[in-house]
């Protein structure tokens, strides 16, 4: 979802050191906040992992509450029209979906980042079936692709991301893994992938040789 058909980096950022100085000077915890490059080389990790890089020196329970008061950020922010989509979306989404593909979202995201990204960018409108990696207790990122497979009864499918969790899943899945170079990861984490491209418009000439 995050880095692939929407961009939340113009805050992402903001929202993390919001939410996480608003809890460290309620709770008088004097720790640096994550670096900006921090925050963004874990952007894609399930949630569980990406609080846990953020915040290693804090336990679980303080983990946890930072990660609803970002979310509480977050979601003021989008309701602020904060965000963007990818490029070439929505429009190629909706022309995939005309050429009779049948399209999944799936995402590492906990419930309530995905659920909020879904209603700000009106998701459900373009995808026949969406699943994140938080309503199933974080399993690996291939579980939650083979669910949705399944769900919207797919033969051959290709997996479009921005990271190696993308990319791998691809190639564990039996699926044609296809690279997003304007996402979050850097080129090495996508090199494995049989495409790269720089727009989802893209994706309309590929699907439709």
């Amino acid at each position: 979802m995050d880095g692939t058909v929407v961009l939340s980096r113009d805050f992402a950022l903001s929202s993390v050191f919001e939410g996480t100085q608003q809890v460290f000077r309620e709770r008088g915890i004097d720790l640096p906040l994550p670096s900006q490059e921090t925050i963004l080389a874990n952007i894609g990790k399930p949630s569980v992992e990406f609080f846990r890089s953020l915040f290693p020196e804090l336990d679980q329970r303080l983990r946890d509450e930072i990660q609803q008061r970002i979310y509480a950020v977050e979601e003021r922010m989008l309701a602020a029209g904060a965000g963007s989509f990818a490029p070439g979306a929505p429009g190629a989404l909706e022309e995939l979906r005309a050429m009779g593909l049948r399209l999944a979202l799936v995402s590492n995201a906990g419930t309530r980042y995905f659920r909020m990204n879904i209603e700000a960018f009106h998701l459900d409108r373009y995808f026949d079936a969406m699943l994140c990696s938080g309503q199933r207790g974080y399993p690996p990122k291939s579980a939650i692709i083979r669910e949705v497979a399944l769900t919207i009864g797919a033969k051959k499918a290709a997996v479009v991301g921005d990271r190696r969790y993308d990319i791998e899943a691809a190639v564990e899945c039996g699926m044609v893994p296809i690279g997003c170079v304007y996402g979050y990861g850097e080129e090495e984490e996508i090199a494995a992938a049989r495409l790269l491209i720089g727009s989802l418009d893209e994706l309309v000439e590929l699907f439709g040789r």
